[in-house]
C-alpha cells in the first residue's frame, strides 16, 4: 500500500542582503515539536533553505491524524556567524530570541517579538525595579495561570515544581500602567539558546489545502566612510579628490552622495582619528561620509568611485560585505 504525503505548511526565508529567497536559517525541531509530529503522522524536510511540514493521508486523500489547532514550534538559527552583521537588529536583549507566531492571522506572521527560554521550575525575574510588584501569568488563551506579588527584597518570582512547555506572557504592575512580555519554557532550546522560534498553529486551511509562510529579514544600512591618505600630494592635487556614486544610473538605485570632511571636523565618537591613520604625520586626510545609510548587499552598490580632477583613480570602492563589521574603509594614495 502506497504512503501518501502532503504539504501541510512551508516556510520560505527572504533577506534583503541576498536579494531574496535563501538558505541563511536552518530550522531546529526540537523533542517537543518532533512529539507532535509523530503524534499527527507528519514530518518535516529542509530543501535549499525553505522548511516543508508533510502530513500522511489517508486512502481518501485527507490527513489521518487532525492537525486543526495544533501548535509546531522551530528554533531558527543561522549558518553563518555573520547572520547577525548584515541583519537589521530586530530589538531583541542579549539572552533572548525573537518568536514569530500566526497568532493574529492564521496565514501571515506576526512582527516578530523578543521572548525569553526559560526551564521549570520557572524562575521569574521581572522588567522592573519598583515594589511591590504584582505579577500574572497567562497562557495563550489568555487565561491567568498564577500570580504572585513580589515585596522589597525580593528580585525574582519562583514558581515550584514542572510548568508545560509552550509560550506564556507575563504582565508586571507596580503604581503605574501594566506592562507584559513573552517566556517560553523549552528545557531543550533554552539549553542552547537560537536566534529566533517560529510558532505555527494549524488552521483548518492548512488542515484542507496547506498554507505557505515567509520569514522576511531587511539588511542592516551603514554609512560608507572612506578616508583618504595621501602622501606627496600638493594642496591644489589633494583638493581635487573626490568619491562620486558613478554606478547608480546603470543599477537603477537612489543616488549616493558624499560629503567632504577634513580631520577637524571628525567626531571622536565616530570617526576614525587622524593620529590613527596616519601614525607618522605628512599625509594629506580627508573624510568622504555618504549623507544617507546604505543598506549592505551581497553585491554592490556597484561604481562608487575615487576621482581626481574627472580622473577615475579607483573605480570601485571596496563595500561593507558580511566580513565586515562597520562600512569604514581607509584608502592610502601616494604620488612620486
Amino acid at each position: 500500500m502506497a504512503i501518501r504525503f502532503r504539504s501541510l505548511c512551508t516556510v520560505d526565508v527572504q533577506h534583503a542582503f541576498f536579494g531574496g529567497a535563501c538558505d541563511a536559517l536552518r530550522f531546529v525541531v526540537p523533542r517537543s515539536t518532533q512529539t507532535q509530529l509523530a503524534g499527527l503522522r507528519a514530518m518535516v524536510r529542509e530543501r535549499e533553505g525553505r522548511l516543508h511540514v508533510l502530513i500522511e493521508l489517508d486512502d481518501l486523500l485527507q490527513p489521518i491524524a487532525a492537525p486543526t489547532g495544533r501548535t509546531l514550534i522551530f528554533g531558527l538559527r543561522p549558518r553563518e556567524g555573520s547572520f547577525e552583521t548584515i541583519t537589521q537588529p530586530l530589538g531583541a536583549a542579549r539572552g533572548q530570541s525573537l518568536l514569530w507566531a500566526n497568532s493574529a492571522a492564521p496565514d501571515a506572521l506576526d512582527a516578530p517579538r523578543p521572548v525569553q527560554l526559560m526551564t521549570a521550575p520557572l524562575r521569574i525575574v521581572p522588567r522592573s525595579a519598583a515594589r511591590p510588584l504584582s505579577l500574572r501569568l497567562f497562557d495563550t488563551a489568555g487565561v491567568q495561570r498564577a500570580n504572585a506579588t513580589l515585596d522589597a527584597g525580593n528580585e525574582a518570582w519562583s514558581i515550584p515544581g514542572g510548568w508545560p512547555e509552550g509560550l506564556w506572557r507575563v504582565e508586571e504592575q507596580a503604581a503605574g500602567p501594566v506592562s507584559s512580555w513573552w517566556l517560553m519554557v523549552d528545557p531543550e532550546l533554552a539549553a542552547d539558546v537560537p536566534y529566533g522560534l517560529l510558532s505555527l498553529t494549524v488552521s483548518a486551511g492548512h488542515a484542507a489545502a496547506g498554507g505557505a509562510f515567509t520569514l522576511s529579514f531587511a539588511a542592516r544600512s551603514e554609512t560608507l566612510r572612506y578616508y583618504v591618505v595621501a602622501r606627496r600630494f600638493g594642496e591644489t592635487d589633494f583638493n581635487q579628490l573626490q568619491v562620486l556614486d558613478d554606478g547608480f544610473d546603470a543599477e537603477g538605485r537612489a543616488q549616493i552622495v558624499f560629503d567632504r570632511l577634513l580631520p577637524a571636523a571628525f567626531d571622536p565618537a565616530v570617526h576614525l582619528q587622524p593620529t590613527l591613520l596616519d601614525p607618522a604625520g605628512g599625509a594629506r586626510i580627508a573624510l568622504f561620509q555618504a549623507q544617507a545609510a546604505v543598506a549592505r548587499r551581497a553585491r554592490g552598490p556597484a561604481g562608487v568611485a575615487l576621482h581626481k580632477n574627472g580622473d577615475v583613480l579607483i573605480g570601485h570602492l571596496p563595500q561593507p560585505g558580511a566580513d565586515r563589521p562597520d562600512a569604514q574603509f581607509v584608502v592610502h594614495l601616494s604620488q612620486p
